[in-house]
């Protein structure tokens, strides 16, 4: 009987272990995440997304341009629009950078190249031109930002365990190529899927899409019944690693995401797809916040 008392202590000592840490991972998650939010040029440090309509566009802090930009100079002079892209021109008096190099004028890559966009700065501002659509836009960053002053600390639902599910790709031979949803902007943007992942949830089978994100992981938006009330509205992030080769990916909620629209109203956040409205509460990964009205 002592031998049997020895090895059950055992067992729930090494389950203790374990479960402990887990939760120090999740932890050192969360901690990272926050770390990386707060960085100067995170998404809190977001203070403009401005619509490149026009030919010719000013931007300074005066109101007589076309874009005021806070803690900005007077005016930094102005982006060219033409039939191959975006034409930054900066006045003789200004120290504009791009990619960290002095211009005073030069063209700028978007963040839909391959190489990513040209980083233009001026001491605590950073800005870059996103394309949308058949349309271009000039996101701008301050380290000043109110946003980033704001940000202390992320709310979390309680770590759970349970959360962590195993999902499998699945064969999509019957499903579409791509979906299309939309962002807030209200565009529709239509992608391709990468992998559709089946798991089972309290019995139930469930079947989302996951996109392409980079070389290592999928990137899953999702709704869950917790949305709009103790989580975003707009729904929450996920990025898995891509599968192995039994075609396995670890879904783990507790690290589901805001959206950077949660951090910033300049963002440009897809809403998931339809298919990715998920039955069932997920509490775990991070809560609704308010960093601004």
């Amino acid at each position: 009987m002592s031998r049997l008392l020895i090895l059950l202590s055992l067992f729930f000592l090494t389950l203790s272990s374990c479960q402990s840490s887990y939760e120090k991972e999740i932890s050192k998650w969360q901690a990272e995440r926050l770390a990386e939010l707060k960085e100067p040029f995170g998404w809190p440090s977001v203070v403009g997304l401005f619509w490149l309509r026009n030919t010719i566009s000013y931007y300074g802090s005066e109101s007589t341009n076309d874009f005021m930009i806070k803690n900005a100079p007077s005016s930094f002079g102005h982006m060219l629009k033409t039939d191959t892209g975006m034409v930054i021109k900066s006045f003789r008096n200004k120290r504009v950078l791009v990619d960290g190099e002095p211009i005073q004028i030069a063209p700028l890559r978007s963040d839909q190249h391959e190489d990513g966009p040209s980083i233009c700065s001026f001491e605590n501002l950073q800005w870059y031109i996103l394309e949308r659509g058949d349309r271009y836009y000039l996101r701008v960053k301050d380290t000043l930002s109110p946003y980033r002053t704001a940000l202390k600390d992320i709310p979390y639902f309680p770590i759970d365990e349970r959360y962590r599910v195993e999902a499998k790709v699945m064969d999509a031979d019957d499903l579409p190529l791509s979906l299309s949803y939309k962002n807030v902007l209200d565009q529709e943007i239509s992608n391709p899927v990468a992998a559709y992942l089946t798991f089972d949830w309290e019995g139930q089978r469930q079947v989302i899409a996951a996109f392409e994100n980079d070389d290592e992981t999928y990137h899953v938006m999702i709704y869950d019944q917790t949305s709009g009330d103790s989580s975003y509205g707009g729904g929450r992030y996920l990025y898995p690693k891509l599968a192995d080769s039994s075609g396995v990916v670890i879904l783990d909620f507790n690290k589901l995401e805001n959206p950077p629209c949660v951090f910033t109203p300049h963002a440009t956040c897809p809403f998931p797809p339809d298919m990715n409205r998920l039955p069932f509460d997920i509490r775990a990964g991070e809560m609704t916040m308010h960093l601004y009205n």
